[in-house]
């Protein structure tokens, strides 16, 4: 087989490969040589054409696609993963000064090769589309029809058929997506499938294929309340009953809904919340060498969230970036570098270490506050936006207590109703309820039977406290019974003992239930069958960031910087995906030296103290200028504190504000 070198064919243009270049060959480049073809050259050259303007030293294998694609098809992100490849080699030898001896200066930017980037990816779609028209293919209905009737699909689904459809659970749902997938994904079988190639290489919704081809699965209605049927035939067999199609109408309608209040609340927050990150204004390259570092208990999951942030290796003593492929992290406690902890003396302003190794993705003069917030707004609107398309079958989260909730609570086998702790049988409890939460109580005692009650109807306990009496002993618990924007009720079993042993009240009027005499087998309160939605998600981002005066003092003082992050952290990526170093700065936004002080600014790695403010407050005693592009001019304008607070953070709307006072101050280089 011939062999020719990668620096004679980046002496020739793309449109000469294709012209001259034919058949397969060997492509030998500086660190090793592999059997290639003109189609995967000459798809590489697109990108080569970085190299050809600025030459590396080295061309290696990972410019070339075959090691993107290692054995998978060619997908819709192929080109870019081979640009981010190739742009970063030539990244590190032209413009990365870290790399380089003191002195040394770049002969390019990084705006520069991005705009390479742009026009490349351009090129290759124009070119591309235009050489290859001949190779495009159209899909109709036999070729699902041909995917229903594989034998491992129907295999896959028979399972549900095999039991009454009311028996029918969320797992089974899960199972039969599980086996259809690895089928549509790795079967030899359909490698000739054009439906399966497509969904191998990404140009089509693999989630989507799985439901024309499979169960439709659990719908639920407007409210996010499951239907209690499934619907198990696929969107390709088509529905033909009216239950079927009644139900999956719901989908539409839903759909409708978020496009409208869900969606105005969710970009009402984003815009609210753009405002204040905009205070975190500069990104400095550089390091500001806080000492300070957040433990991390890495996930295997977590490795790619966290691609970028930089770790102390405790072995060696540096620090290094997170590439994501650190599988010896996975389940140790990780140290790592946050913004929240940056020592850099700009007020406004986090270094590019703190922030993370993605620093070289952001462009010069950028407002780092403001790209952040709108990557994690703009992921939170669309999926609102999108629920008709992303509405897969609905499953119920399953019920999860903390450490110490379990002291008093067990979850039942159900994983959605809570059952008192073992450990507590045989003492005295008792469990008490605010009287707005059970507001009918009374008729419990004057009917014959509770079986006819709906419990969601008759309850709604969003907390209740637990006094348990052990003789020397007395404890009380606080818990909350709401999860996933799920509020827990009075099971019937429950009510039946209420019914039975009476109540009596508190001296502030709530409601105490005696346990004695209860069955510890049985669930005393239960959660609904409903869906958590993306609208919710969005409200419980909004509210987690936001909070409210109340939560003040608690926010100020008690929740520490590492506990906040895992938290927004884990609430973000349950629905969506987002990076740590994105979540990072949106949360360094909410925090404050201390509200109690009416210090508002925002806290460096040496400040004696700081904590998270509430948004409203925050808007307030910072700049002015945010709050008067926001809404509420007269109660600005009216607020005493808006005359009191001098000490305030500048905003990049200053100067729309008060442009002669904002442009005639000097500006300030930090080094």
């Amino acid at each position: 087989m011939r062999r020719i070198s990668v620096h004679t064919l980046l002496g020739m243009s793309t449109n000469d490969l294709w012209q001259s270049l034919d058949g397969p060959f060997i492509l030998v480049l500086d660190d090793g040589e592999i059997e290639t073809n003109h189609r995967e050259v000459i798809y590489s050259s697109y990108a080569w054409d970085l190299i050809r303007e600025f030459p590396l030293e080295r061309i290696e294998k990972q410019h070339h696609v075959a090691d993107v694609l290692r054995g998978k098809p060619l997908g819709s992100n192929t080109h870019l993963n081979l640009l981010a490849q190739v742009v970063w080699s030539v990244h590190d030898q032209y413009v990365n000064e870290d790399l380089h001896p003191p002195g040394w200066k770049a002969s390019t930017t990084l705006d520069h090769l991005a705009r390479r980037v742009y026009e490349i990816t351009n090129l290759m779609y124009n070119d591309l589309t235009y050489r290859l028209e001949e190779y495009v293919v159209s899909l109709d209905i036999t070729h699902f029809i041909e995917m229903l009737d594989h034998p491992g699909i129907i295999a896959a689904r028979k399972p549900l058929y095999d039991k009454p459809l009311d028996r029918v659970t969320d797992e089974d749902l899960r199972d039969t997506y599980t086996a259809m997938s690895n089928i549509i994904k790795n079967d030899a079988s359909l490698d000739h499938s054009l439906l399966a190639r497509a969904s191998r290489a990404g140009t089509i919704k693999h989630e989507q294929l799985l439901q024309c081809v499979g169960p439709r699965g659990r719908v639920t209605d407007v409210d996010s309340v499951n239907f209690h049927l499934p619907i198990l035939r696929s969107f390709t067999e088509g529905y033909r009953s009216i239950y079927d199609s009644g139900v999956e109408s719901r989908s539409s309608a839903k759909s409708l809904l978020n496009a409208q209040a869900p969606l105005k609340g969710t970009e009402y927050f984003s815009r609210r919340l753009q405002l204040m990150s905009m205070n975190i204004q500069h990104l400095h390259r550089g390091d500001c060498g806080t000492m300070k570092l957040i433990p991390w208990k890495m996930t295997k999951k977590d490795l790619k969230r966290l691609a970028g942030k930089y770790y102390l290796d405790e072995d060696k003593n540096v620090l290094r970036a997170i590439k994501g492929d650190e599988t010896y992290l996975i389940n140790k406690l990780v140290p790592i570098r946050s913004v929240m902890h940056c020592n850099h003396p700009d007020p406004v302003g986090v270094c590019s270490t703190c922030f993370g190794a993605l620093s070289h993705s952001v462009p010069e003069f950028t407002n780092i506050g403001h790209l952040c917030c709108m990557v994690l707004t703009e992921k939170s609107s669309q999926s609102v936006l999108s629920t008709k398309h992303l509405d897969s079958s609905a499953s119920i989260e399953a019920l999860v207590l903390n450490e110490m909730d379990r002291m008093y609570l067990k979850v039942g086998t159900d994983d959605n109703s809570y059952l008192m702790a073992s450990q507590l049988k045989g003492v005295s409890v008792k469990v008490i309820f605010e009287a707005k939460d059970i507001p009918s109580i009374s008729d419990v005692l004057a009917i014959d039977t509770v079986e006819n009650l709906t419990i969601s109807r008759f309850s709604s306990i969003h907390e209740m406290a637990i006094i348990v009496d052990q003789g020397k002993k007395i404890d009380r618990a606080d818990v909350v019974t709401e999860w996933k924007g799920r509020v827990s009720s009075l099971t019937h079993e429950f009510l039946e003992h209420i019914r039975l042993n009476g109540y009596t009240t508190d001296e502030f009027d709530n409601y105490v239930i005696d346990l004695q005499n209860w069955d510890w087998n049985k669930p005393i309160l239960a959660l609904p069958l409903k869906h958590y939605n993306m609208a919710e998600h969005s409200r419980e981002i909004a509210g987690m960031l936001e909070s409210s005066v109340e939560e003040m003092q608690n926010r100020d003082k008690r929740l520490t910087p590492a506990v906040a992050l895992s938290q927004l952290y884990d609430l973000v990526n349950q629905k969506l995906d987002v990076g740590m170093a994105i979540l990072d700065i949106v949360l360094y936004e909410a925090m404050v030296i201390s509200a109690e002080e009416g210090n508002y600014a925002l806290p460096k790695g040496d400040s004696p103290s700081s904590g998270f403010g509430v948004m409203s407050q925050s808007m307030l005693h910072r700049s002015l200028s945010a709050a008067m592009a926001f809404e509420g001019h007269r109660d600005v304008i009216v607020n005493p504190v808006s005359y009191i607070q001098k000490n305030r953070l500048p905003h990049p709307f200053d100067a729309v504000l008060m442009p002669y006072e904002s442009l005639s101050q000097p500006a300030v280089v930090y080094g």
